[in-house]
C-alpha cells in the first residue's frame, strides 16, 4: 500500500462509520422507526368505519387512522369530501407534513406561490411549513384522502369540529385561535 492509499482509507473508514452512527442515532426519532401501540399487528379500517366530523366550515372528514385512536405516531389518514365550488382557505402546518391523494373529481391547489390543475389520480406532498389550498373547481364531488406525518394533526378536526349528526359545536374566534396555535395551524388570510 502506498502512501496516498493509506490515509485515503482511513478517511473512507471514518466517514462510513461517522455516517451509520449518525444515521442509526436518528432512527428513534424518524416517524417510520416509531412503535405503535396496535401491537405492530396492523389495523384494518373499514370503508364506514372511522371518527366522522363536520368541519367548521361545514365540510365532511372521516379520521380513519388517528394518534389518539389506534396509537400510531408516524402517520394519520383522513377523507374529505368537498362540494362543486368549495375553497379550502390557503394554510400551513408548522409540525407536519401532509400527503393528498385526490381520489376523485378535479380542482386547483394552491402549493406555495402556484396555483396547480389537479384531478384524479394526482398526488401532492406538502411540506410542513409551505402554504396549500385546494379549491373544487369541477363540476362533481372532490374527494381528497390526505395523510398528515407525524400523526396528530388530525385531532384539530376532532376539536374544532362537531361529530357527525350533532349540532354544531359554538365557538369563538379566540377559541379557535387557541386550536390553531395548538396544533400549528396558520391560515394565510383571515377569514
Amino acid at each position: 500500500m502506498n502512501h496516498i492509499q493509506q490515509p485515503r482509507r482511513k478517511f473512507l473508514r471514518v466517514g462510513v462509520v461517522g455516517f451509520c452512527t449518525a444515521f442509526f442515532a436518528q432512527l428513534p426519532k424518524l416517524s417510520f422507526a416509531r412503535p405503535t401501540s396496535s401491537g405492530d399487528k396492523g389495523i384494518v379500517v373499514r370503508e364506514d368505519e372511522g371518527t366522522h366530523i363536520l368541519t367548521r366550515r361545514k365540510v365532511p372528514i372521516t379520521i380513519k387512522i388517528s394518534k389518539a385512536k389506534q396509537g400510531i405516531e408516524g402517520i394519520s389518514f383522513c377523507v374529505e369530501d368537498m362540494d362543486p365550488g368549495r375553497k379550502m382557505r390557503v394554510h400551513k402546518h408548522l409540525n407536519n407534513d401532509e400527503l393528498i391523494f385526490i381520489h376523485k373529481g378535479e380542482g386547483t391547489l394552491t402549493l406555495d406561490e402556484e396555483t396547480i390543475a389537479v384531478k384524479t389520480g394526482d398526488v401532492v406532498f406538502v411540506p410542513r411549513g409551505i402554504w396549500h389550498g385546494l379549491d373544487n373547481t369541477g363540476t362533481e364531488n372532490l374527494r381528497m384522502v390526505f395523510q398528515y406525518s407525524p400523526a396528530g394533526f388530525e385531532e384539530y378536526f376532532i376539536e374544532n369540529g362537531t361529530p357527525a349528526g350533532m349540532p354544531a359545536k359554538e365557538r369563538s374566534d379566540e377559541a379557535y385561535a387557541l386550536t390553531e396555535k395548538k396544533y400549528g395551524m396558520v391560515y394565510r388570510d383571515k377569514p
